[in-house]
């Protein structure tokens, strides 16, 4: 993508549209509302070897593909628990010392990314996230719009991608 105001204009024309067409795929507005954003997380991250002709068609594959993944990781993830017995089902890694630690100190990194957010990108990120609140709940409290919202938490993973890489 050439420009950030390239980018901006895709996001403000293609935004909803794309998040309904993600949403009648998945059948959940949260998941569709994340996915959606990674999807313009990735469109920013791109790193196709030439041009992007068709950037909505560009968009809806990536958005598709997304969609796809998550099915096939639920679909794997709930067939392999289906085909054990009750008493065969894989232990927690709270069982794995080296995981724990490991874990914890992603947890940790985590934390630190987000601490280094701006604070109302970080407090709408927590919300979201941590809370579980919606687009529109977090616009009333922060007496913006739902766009506004959805630009903070885009802004926010973009950043938390790049710290976490």
């Amino acid at each position: 993508m050439n420009s950030v105001v390239t980018f901006t204009n895709l996001y403000h024309r293609h935004f909803g549209e794309l998040r309904a067409f993600i949403l009648r795929r998945v059948g959940c507005r949260e998941l569709a509302a994340e996915l959606t954003n990674e999807t313009f997380v990735r469109i920013l991250d791109n790193r196709s070897p030439g041009p992007i002709r068709n950037h909505r068609a560009f968009l809806y594959r990536v958005a598709g593909n997304l969609a796809i993944d998550h099915h096939r990781a639920h679909k794997e993830q709930s067939e392999c628990l289906d085909d054990l017995a009750e008493h065969e089902h894989p232990a927690t890694d709270l069982h794995d010392p080296a995981r724990v630690v490991c874990a914890r100190q992603e947890l940790e990194r985590l934390r630190q990314a987000i601490d280094t957010l701006p604070s109302q990108c970080r407090r709408a990120f927590i919300l979201f996230k941590f809370e579980g609140r919606a687009h529109a709940e977090i616009a009333d409290e922060f007496h913006v719009t739902k766009n506004a919202v959805e630009k903070l938490l885009i802004r926010a993973l973009v950043q938390l991608r790049k710290q976490m890489a």
